[in-house]
């Protein structure tokens, strides 16, 4: 038999109607009311009718999650797994369920995000990239639904939550420079990424400051994002007898280039970005706190939703900070 409201209620020694309000994540309902009857929810076994609470509370509890342009990478690279982990750690404490968002070319990716927004189907959406002239992020800005880029927004009035990837470039770059490394190359994925372009920005200022001009035969980017078949690829176009050093824009980027070397009997140093100590063997990697990039894009989303319905419109720009560490 399905457990009702009222047996939750006794249960925790509060009313009905405090139990719904707990449901509903109501802020006037205090932290310790909360546990008490989430714990007697546990105890139960009670499961509240999304549904219906949706059409009381006007929210659906639920985020959604929009995959870049090749969703294989989300399931290939650590980087959107561990966002994901950050993400989905936050959201239980809260409640809220994720729905992901993809589609094989732009027009399915609209249409998703359509269906989306005018069914009411969630709260709030997290862009997992960010590029220029995204027709999905001006959609959402159109119709003026409470949604966040994780990384880089072109437009100054679209919140976001970031590492400083120009400085995090230059951090990179830097590391070599200061060892007296000059011939440092740069390898990264799709050049539309604007993480793509911030780091490759931060590469290039480092090298300004040191005096040594940019190179281009030895800093390469390729067309969609880069698997690690792909870096291997383009490793082969590389004037390897030249290179003292290697800055490369991931980990899947980094482990291509590493396998190239290694079948041509070759090796010299190379940074990464990851978030967790790479399984590859690289010199150091930039830590990007990808958790805390996940978990903080959530706090800041429930945020925009609340400002939305309280008719606010605050621009959020939530920046995370990096590290180098070393092996």
């Amino acid at each position: 038999m399905r457990v009702t409201i009222k047996e939750v209620a006794k249960l925790a020694g509060v009313s009905p109607s405090t139990v719904t309000r707990v449901v509903q994540n109501k802020s006037t309902i205090s932290d310790e009311t909360k546990k008490r009857v989430r714990a007697a929810m546990k105890e139960l076994d009670y499961h509240p009718n999304l549904n219906a609470r949706s059409l009381v509370s006007q929210s659906t509890q639920v985020i959604g999650l929009v995959l870049p342009d090749d969703s294989d990478v989300f399931y290939q690279n650590p980087f959107f797994p561990t966002v994901l982990r950050g993400i989905s750690r936050i959201a239980s404490e809260h409640d809220y369920a994720i729905q992901i968002s993809t589609g094989q070319d732009e027009e399915r990716r609209l249409e998703n995000i359509k269906q989306m927004i005018f069914g009411k189907r969630v709260d709030g959406l997290i862009f997992l990239y960010s590029k220029p002239n995204d027709p999905l992020v001006d959609f959402a800005i159109k119709n003026q639904f409470p949604f966040l880029i994780l990384g880089k927004a072109v437009s100054p009035f679209v919140s976001l939550v970031d590492n400083d990837n120009i400085k995090a470039g230059y951090d990179a770059t830097k590391y070599f420079l200061d060892q007296g490394y000059k011939k440092i190359a740069f390898l990264a994925g799709n050049k539309e990424l604007v993480v793509s372009q911030d780091r490759f920005a931060g590469y290039k200022q480092a090298l300004d400051e040191a005096g040594i001009s940019l190179d281009e035969n030895i800093v390469k980017f390729s067309f969609g994002f880069l698997l690690e078949d792909s870096s291997y690829k383009i490793m082969e176009k590389m004037p390897i007898q030249e290179i003292e050093a290697f800055v490369t824009s991931d980990s899947m980027v980094a482990e291509g280039a590493l396998h190239y070397l290694k079948d041509i009997d070759y090796r010299f140093p190379i940074i990464t970005f990851d978030s967790i100590k790479p399984r590859i063997d690289v010199d150091a990697y930039i830590n990007i706190n990808t958790l805390e990039l996940g978990r903080e894009s959530f706090r800041t989303l429930l945020q925009i939703i609340k400002d939305n319905k309280d008719d606010k419109h605050t621009c959020y720009r939530q920046v995370i900070p990096h590290s180098i560490l070393t092996r």
